[in-house]
């Protein structure tokens, strides 16, 4: 199977390809991904692939939401969310007992008597609802799959060349940007899962232009990933924290509740923090000026063949290797060289200034000048006869 992601080209636009044909290659790739995990045994593990493919379809449908007809646009998103939502079911229960074994991990012999308390509770409601109404079937989820294969590919693409995308990743990273500021003001439970829904869809489209620039688009897909991976943390412990005061109210008692919902507060705290810290950095940029620095990358990229790259050698210095990387967009990293009796010719060519900064910090400080014997003021002596 092909990998998925900035290191493989299953989720990802090619340079040398048009965005209409990458769109509807990705497409069946993804259905044919979420199909295939279908032929195998376990079931649990095809619903959550499948919930993935289903993400990541919606995130390109609305990278080029703006090249689509509106109607178009609202009717093929309703029915990716409709096929997501019949899955959805099966894996609610199964992420609160997950997140009842991370708080377990935390938690001092009070808190550890009550969450087991909580799990038993859990476990006998998943064990005391039918099987049929848990558990999807596979011929009905292949069937709404290849639905959703059919209805994209007569999807019409109005736009050429980058400005397929162009729109659609700055009108993502707007609404993200907006969100982080909204969450600034106040914390809020429900925006804070629909600005996770955007943090995933701002890293699923980088990913999907990641072949502009590899080394850039990794950076920040890991703080986005990481982000979404702090905001649902906390939007699952929500989750609980509402079944603690509801359902499992009188199972707990008084204490056991209040045992539960200050250990899941104290995590939360922790959670928003970090939330917020890595927002702010991942959306420092303005929507546009994000835009246009990808744009950028892409054109260089776009631009160069494969017979321009130089190949890369690891030099005796990581630093050297790591330099190339940051300065070198849309291909392989340069050769470095390190130094030798071909003489400073063959050294990495990096801007100017940086050179000359480089220069100055590695300079080594003069020495200080011995100091200078006082002269004789005295002036000198003369013999005299005697």
């Amino acid at each position: 199977m092909a990998q998925y992601g900035p290191q493989g080209t299953g989720f990802r636009f090619k340079k040398k390809e048009d965005f209409r044909t990458g769109f509807h290659r990705i497409v069946a790739e993804q259905v044919a991904r979420a199909l295939l995990e279908w032929e195998q045994a376990d079931n649990a593990v095809a619903v959550h692939e499948t919930r993935k493919c289903l993400k990541r379809l919606r995130s390109l449908l609305r990278l080029v939401r703006p090249a689509l007809a509106s109607r178009d646009f609202k009717k093929e998103n309703a029915r990716l969310r409709n096929t997501a939502r019949a899955l959805s079911a099966s894996r609610d229960t199964q992420v609160m007992l997950e997140t009842i074994a991370l708080l377990r991990t935390e938690a001092g012999s009070a808190e550890r008597s009550a969450l087991d308390l909580l799990r038993t509770q859990v476990t006998q409601a998943r064990a005391g609802k039918k099987s049929g109404d848990q558990a999807p079937r596979p011929a009905r989820i292949a069937t709404a799959l290849k639905d959703v294969s059919e209805h994209l590919k007569r999807l019409r693409l109005e736009a050429t060349n980058f400005d397929v995308v162009a729109p659609g990743f700055e009108r993502s990273y707007r609404k993200g940007r907006k969100a982080l500021a909204a969450m600034q003001v106040a914390y809020d439970e429900e925006e804070s899962h629909e600005w996770r829904k955007c943090v995933q869809a701002h890293w699923r489209q980088l990913s999907l232009l990641s072949a502009a620039w590899p080394e850039f688009f990794e950076t920040r897909i890991a703080l986005a990933r990481r982000l979404s991976d702090v905001l649902g943390q906390d939007h699952d412990l929500a989750v609980l924290y509402a079944y603690v005061l509801g359902p499992a109210r009188q199972v707990l008692g008084s204490k056991g509740m209040a045992a539960v919902t200050g250990l899941i507060e104290m995590r939360q705290a922790d959670l928003r923090r970090q939330a917020l810290h890595d927002g702010t950095v991942l959306y420092a940029d303005s929507p546009s000026g994000l835009r246009k620095r990808v744009r950028r990358y892409w054109d260089i990229a776009a631009k160069r063949s494969k017979s321009e790259l130089v190949p890369f050698r690891k030099s005796t210095t990581g630093k050297q290797s790591q330099q190339c990387k940051e300065f070198n967009p849309g291909g392989a990293p340069a050769e470095t060289h390190t130094k030798s009796r071909l003489g400073a010719r063959t050294q990495m060519r990096l801007p100017r200034k940086l050179v000359h900064r480089q220069t100055l910090a590695t300079k080594p400080t003069a020495k200080a000048a011995p100091a200078r014997k006082p002269k004789n003021v005295t002036g000198p002596q003369v013999k005299t006869k005697t």
